[in-house]
């Protein structure tokens, strides 16, 4: 979603109401000023965590391995349980 400063203001309510169901960024662009981006916290907190695990070279090619594994059928599904 993409909108402006002045209709950001306007329906403030009801743009933050979108970006936290849709799971998406709203662009707000601003005449003066670098343009903003909003984003449900949930979102970011996502963004975040994934920055982190790729902080590490070593834990970042060990997981996009994984993931590679995983797409070409060898990946094995387990129950998880607490003991």
């Amino acid at each position: 979603m993409i909108t402006t400063y002045t209709r950001f203001k306007q329906k403030l309510k009801t743009y933050l109401d979108e970006a936290a169901a849709l799971k998406s960024p709203l662009y707000v662009k601003r005449a003066n000023g670098a343009n903003i981006v909003v984003l449900a916290e949930s979102e970011y907190t996502s963004i975040m965590e994934t920055l982190y695990l790729l902080k590490s070279p070593k834990n970042a090619t060990r997981l996009l391995k994984a993931i590679e594994q995983f797409h070409e059928g060898k990946g094995e599904i387990r129950d998880l349980h607490e003991e």
